[in-house]
């Protein structure tokens, strides 16, 4: 009796393990399709691909097999000191543009990818979610972007190149005037709280982004009606509460954007530059002028932190890596 039950469990342990290894069709489900698409729109500087973007691409293919990658490059073919400049010099809305047309002809994205913009790149995406988004952007991560706007220009690179401290010059010598504002990228989301009018009757590229376009002049608003069919009433377009989830990293540490609570949609008191207001006590969130509100009450808005300065991702197993693990390469 002793042997003849010993048997028949062994039969059963058998028989058990036998049906735990056979996948489930949900399993052959999941392991058939491909991790989402990313699109990655590099910072002030950078190139499409640099060394460093590269190196952070083959670690997103480390962690999520098979998917496929697209680094944004302005302009489209154009050589590295092409696209250095182009961080420095040219009109951002028309760079919007630009990026637009180039997401929208690659096939491999028709059917919705998530987007990792870093500092300045994650402008540029949330332009295309905002204005274009066909196809659509799933999750938008952005790490170090300013939202807000900037109160003091981005430092310069250690060694500086000439782009960089030319176009640093021109503009310190009138960031709002119409020249600044159309050739240098920086101008376009300089937004300066002591100076508010000014940017609201001259800017369009962070205000519009940020649904301020109606505080413009009324007379300048009138002129711009065909750029209204692009943009709607008040310059948000389509806003953000179609996405999936709106990852904004900020750098506890960074001293490169001022301030660093741009990163989440914090700015200066216009009263008090030592005092920050918080996104939530911001008039563009409480009357939820591009959908941030409506995408927070979903559970779609994630206010997260790295803990370096500006654009430290922490090495192996840092921050950077802890964000691809979790947002990108979902499987649908």
């Amino acid at each position: 009796m002793k042997g003849t039950s010993h048997t028949r469990l062994v039969a059963i342990i058998s028989i058990v393990s036998a049906v735990l290894a056979v996948p489930t069709s949900d399993q052959h489900i999941f392991e058939s399709k491909k991790p989402r698409p990313l699109v990655i729109w590099h910072g002030l500087g950078d190139t499409a691909l640099s060394s460093g973007i590269l190196s952070f691409i083959e670690d997103i293919k480390s962690v999520h097999e098979g998917i496929f990658v697209h680094s944004i490059q302005i302009p489209l073919d154009g050589s590295l000191d092409d696209e250095r400049r182009a961080g420095f010099w040219g009109n951002a809305e028309e760079q919007g543009w630009e990026g637009c047309e180039q997401i929208e002809n690659i096939p491999e994205l028709k059917g919705g990818f998530d987007a990792m913009g870093f500092s300045q790149g994650g402008l540029f995406l949330r332009f295309y979610a905002q204005y274009c988004n066909n196809p659509p952007i799933k999750n938008l991560i952005t790490f170090g972007t300013p939202h807000f706007g900037i109160s003091a220009l981005i430092p310069c690179p250690t060694p500086p190149t000439l782009s960089c401290l030319l176009a640093a010059k021109v503009a310190r010598s009138g960031i709002y005037s119409n020249y600044a504002q159309s050739h240098i990228i920086q101008a376009a989301y300089f937004r300066d709280t002591e100076r508010l009018k000014e940017f609201y009757q001259i800017n369009s590229f962070i205000r519009d982004l940020n649904g301020e376009k109606c505080l413009g002049n009324d007379l300048l608003l009138k002129l711009e009606e065909e750029e209204n069919k692009k943009k709607g009433k008040n310059g948000s377009g389509l806003g953000v509460s179609n996405l999936n989830n709106f990852i904004a990293i900020m750098f506890d540490q960074d001293r490169t954007v001022s301030p660093a609570q741009s990163s989440q949609f914090s700015t200066y008191s216009s009263k008090n530059k030592t005092l920050i207001i918080p996104m939530k006590e911001q008039l563009m969130y409480k009357q939820d002028w591009i959908g941030l509100k409506k995408l927070n009450e979903k559970g779609g808005l994630k206010l997260e932190h790295c803990p370096g300065e500006h654009m430290d991702l922490g090495g192996k197993g840092g921050c950077g890596d802890q964000v691809v693990k979790d947002w990108v390469g979902w499987r649908e």
